[in-house]
């Protein structure tokens, strides 16, 4: 199945159909969209997140606790809440917060969202202590889908919207296999396309044709040429993640062209198959 999140904020009619019509192929988690809304210094209100989940005309294969930026009390408040109003959503540890909530959390939910992980590149003690701490239960990274971390310590779930850069810097990043990735840019076709390049090759495998990459205005555009390669490489990489490792990588997208980019993604490289 194609695992994709999106974030309340985004989730439009538009969203919702493109979700209706591939129930049977996709697995959606909802994300509360509270960083989101805090970084453009909005706020969401409990009651409205609840009743738009109850509203939905489908079941969100996973949702999450409405959390609140820098609150980690207001967090909690907030999982208690919507306990109580007879929800189960995924409550969220974040970075910083004392040890014993995260244990608190785990009473009432199998799964818990650990957040402040992105930039943790650079910071493996705290991946390290706080997988310590998890002990082999299941959790969900929020915003990191590093593959040197993953193949280490194979969450239950992560998500990430990188797949998206191809989109936002002009450059693709092309899943090769195996958990690797490499760069692809207009400058690696200037000179023709060879057949025998493992770029070329790996193009191929996600099922599109690599003679598309010549043409400059391929490379501009909603459609372009690496935002689809990107969405390709995504999903193959996603697929590869839960085939081999048993984690639950799903791509976060903000708009139903997007999502859309990604099933179109996912029943070529079915066919592929």
């Amino acid at each position: 199945m194609l695992s994709f999140l999106c974030a309340y904020p985004y989730v439009d009619k538009g969203v919702i159909e493109l979700i209706r019509a591939n129930e049977k192929r996709v697995r959606f988690v909802l994300d509360s969209g509270a960083f989101t809304a805090w970084k453009s210094g909005k706020e969401i209100k409990l009651d409205n997140y609840c009743k738009f989940i109850e509203t939905l005309p489908f079941k969100p294969w996973r949702y999450f606790a409405l959390d609140v930026v820098g609150d980690p009390h207001g967090t909690l408040k907030n999982y208690e809440a919507m306990r109580a109003r007879g929800f189960t959503p995924v409550p969220i540890f974040t970075r910083g917060e004392d040890p014993s909530v995260l244990e608190d959390y785990y009473k009432t939910s199998d799964v818990v969202g650990i957040g402040g992980l992105v930039g943790t590149q650079g910071n493996k003690g705290f991946v390290k202590g706080i997988m310590k701490r998890v002990n082999g239960r299941k959790v969900h990274w929020l915003g990191f889908t590093n593959f040197d971390f993953v193949k280490v310590y194979k969450p239950y779930m992560c998500d990430s919207s990188s797949w998206e850069g191809g989109a936002r810097f002009g450059v693709a990043q092309l899943y090769l296999g195996r958990g690797h990735r490499d760069k692809v840019s207009r400058d690696d076709f200037r000179k023709g396309i060879n057949d025998q390049c493992p770029k070329v090759q790996a193009i191929k495998r996600l099922g599109m044709d690599p003679r598309e990459a010549i043409d400059p205005k391929k490379w501009v555009g909603g459609m372009s040429f690496q935002r689809r390669l990107s969405a390709a490489s995504g999903v193959a990489q996603s697929l590869d993640v839960e085939k081999h490792l048993g984690t639950h990588q799903f791509l976060a997208f903000t708009t139903a062209y997007a999502g859309r980019m990604l099933v179109d993604a996912f029943n070529q490289i079915r066919r592929e198959a």
